[in-house]
């Protein structure tokens, strides 16, 4: 579902929208993957990943930590 502020027409849009949905969609399943083999519902994550990113997290129930500098703990849903 391609949302209304988004000209259906516009090709190169429609395919921006699409590309953003697929890297938001892997990036989760990468924390997901992260957690499952760590074995438990949260990991640690060092550096700085992009707002988008943490934003779509977020969205999704799940919960972020800032632990120290550039240091994060992201906690999956418990419903998930």
């Amino acid at each position: 579902m391609i949302p209304n502020h988004i000209d259906k027409n516009d090709k190169k849009a429609v395919a921006a929208y699409f590309i953003k949905q697929r890297f938001l969609k892997e990036s989760k399943d990468f924390y997901d993957g992260l957690i499952e083999r760590e074995g438990k519902n949260y990991t640690f994550i060092y550096g700085q990943p992009s707002e988008e990113v943490f934003d779509f997290l977020l969205s999704n129930g799940y919960i972020i930590e800032n632990v120290a500098h550039i240091t994060w703990k992201i906690y999956k849903p418990l419903d998930k």
